[in-house]
């Protein structure tokens, strides 16, 4: 409780500066840029002392750009189609993992430079939890600085805000509940954008609302409001179950949801009625994924492929449990699974993919989506410093033809560390392995693994090749914070791009985000929002 106590304390004080920064930039127009010098104390110091001493000379190979692979081009990926969901916006704009299967495997080229160009824009403090895209190319966005939430329009070049509609905030007591801002996955952190351009928000009032995205020079429009508040689980004051996560079933009839507590309903979207299957005793703490074969979702405990039955009851189609581990790891939220539900391939023989929560090594599983096989399980990482708690990058790999070939590739990031709000300590690596269909059955192994580190929602560009993370330097006097773009095929580091300086640019557990256009890639900040894009896209 004391920890806690302090680390609001510092929320607090970062708030403090940042509107004070706010107070004094109000004169400016348009928007507002993330500033540079919101640093730690100590970074003062530092910094005085480094022009002093050593006139302001940076340690050697930490840049504006940096080069590592001189000779890298660009190489797209052949890769098995994912299915776009009929009733969701077209892959890669849809919600905070690219599309309904959760691949985070863009089709878009992300930025490749070397000519790049930076823009910023903040609120104060603050951040995006999902960034989705309209069928202008618009980004669609939920802003929360912790307590308030709003659902915002914005140019995808410029970051102006074209149009906002305020959602339910949580309430005042939510600093009881013991849930850190940068912690908290409730409503509204995600949502996802229909094939109607329809923003499906879940709110902290356990309702979700479908809201209009605007034509140009238009506002928000609320469509409907359906009410699951006796549809969680109960909870004594001042705790509170959320509903976090919403997606649609693949024949558009009804809308699938999760709570934090561990309750799976639908609603039928024409009427509104709900149905339920509470998971006695088990927690929810990532997002779900959802095919033509039912949905899929992980708990603290088990792996679980749900489908409609008869008016919208729900039927447990299998469960698969896992190795939980004995406890919560150094840096995540929860015991148990850190990532979200990914699939792969086909219903009839293709995959889920996740990590487990296993001592002294994590493993990532590939489950088998018609009966929750595992066929194959990978060790990762160091013994005793090994875990993940944001979702992994998967696809299926293709012929000249398109068709799958039995080859599929899982990226994993090692984000273990005893962080401490705002600063992270990850210990780091990137590693990919893949899964081969063999006559006699599958294998795994790993293929590469990088020293980079993260610990945010990092994503592939299938159209350049490139993986793209984003992280601090660690000797540099102040903290600067770079994108790093990764080639898939051999691990290796192709270039950094500085984005920014000091606290505004930290993404803590953010996630990045690729244009559908090209060219262009976000990253949320606990400042606000940053673009990171091709000179000429």
């Amino acid at each position: 409780m004391v920890r806690k106590v302090l680390l609001l304390a510092l929320v607090l004080v970062i708030a403090v500066v940042v509107l004070f920064w706010a107070v004094v930039g109000r004169h400016r127009e348009g928007v507002r840029p993330i500033p540079n010098w919101v640093l730690y104390p100590w970074e003062y110091f530092t910094w005085g002392w480094n022009s002093l001493v050593h006139r302001g000379a940076e340690p050697p190979g930490w840049g504006d750009f940096m080069t590592y692979f001189p000779d890298w081009k660009p190489r797209p990926i052949p890769h098995a189609e994912i299915p776009r969901h009929p009733y969701m916006a077209a892959n890669g704009t849809s919600n905070m993992h690219c599309d309904a299967y959760m691949s985070d495997a863009y089709e878009a080229s992300g930025p490749i430079g070397p000519d790049l160009r930076v823009k910023s824009r903040t609120q104060g403090f603050g951040g995006y939890g999902t960034i989705a895209f309209d069928s202008h190319g618009r980004l669609v966005a939920v802003y929360s600085n912790g307590r308030r939430f709003q659902l915002e329009l914005m140019d995808p070049y410029t970051l102006e805000e074209l149009a906002s509609y305020d959602l339910p905030p949580r309430p005042a007591y939510w600093f009881l509940q013991g849930v850190m801002p940068w912690e908290y996955i409730g409503a509204g952190m995600y949502f996802y954008l229909d094939n109607e351009d329809r923003a499906i928000v879940p709110t902290t009032r356990n309702t979700v609302l479908v809201i209009q995205v605007p034509e140009p020079g238009g506002e928000f429009e609320l469509v409907r409001e359906y009410d699951l508040r006796d549809h969680v689980v109960p909870m004594s004051w001042p705790h509170q179950d959320s509903v976090a996560w919403v997606l649609p079933d693949w024949g558009g009839e009804y809308y699938w949801y999760a709570t934090t507590g561990g309750m799976v309903g639908t609603i039928e979207i024409a009427t509104g009625e709900v149905h339920t299957l509470r998971l006695e005793g088990e927690v929810i703490e990532n997002s779900f994924a959802v095919g033509e074969d039912g949905v899929f979702i992980v708990s603290d405990r088990a792996l679980y492929r749900f489908v409609l039955g008869e008016d919208g009851n729900i039927v447990m189609a299998w469960r698969t449990p896992y190795d939980r581990g004995p406890r919560k790891k150094p840096g995540h939220i929860s015991r148990g699974s850190g990532t979200s539900v990914s699939l792969m391939g086909s219903p009839e023989d293709g995959f889920v993919v996740i990590t487990d929560n296993a001592e002294p090594r994590i493993n990532l599983l590939f489950v088998r989506r018609a009966d929750g096989e595992v066929v194959c399980r990978q060790p990762l990482f160091q013994e005793g410093k090994s875990g993940t708690d944001v979702s992994v990058v998967c696809f299926e790999h293709a012929d000249a033809d398109g068709k799958g070939t039995g080859v599929y590739s899982v990226l994993v990031e090692n984000n273990w560390g005893r962080h401490t709000f705002p600063r992270s300590r990850p210990v780091g690596g990137l590693t990919r392995v893949d899964l081969v269909r063999n006559p006699d059955g599958y294998s795994c192994r790993e293929v590469w693994t990088s020293e980079e580190k993260s610990i945010g929602v990092f994503k592939l560009s299938l159209g350049n090749g490139l993986v793209y993370m984003y992280w601090r330097n660690e000797s540099c006097p102040i903290t600067k914070w770079y994108l790093t773009a990764i080639d898939f095929a051999t691990g290796k580091t192709v270039y950094k791009k500085l984005v920014g300086t000091g606290l505004g640019y930290n993404n803590w557990a953010g996630a990045l985000f690729i244009h559908p256009k090209g060219g262009v890639l976000y990253s949320t900040t606990i400042f606000g929002l940053v673009m990171i894009g091709d000179a000429v896209p």
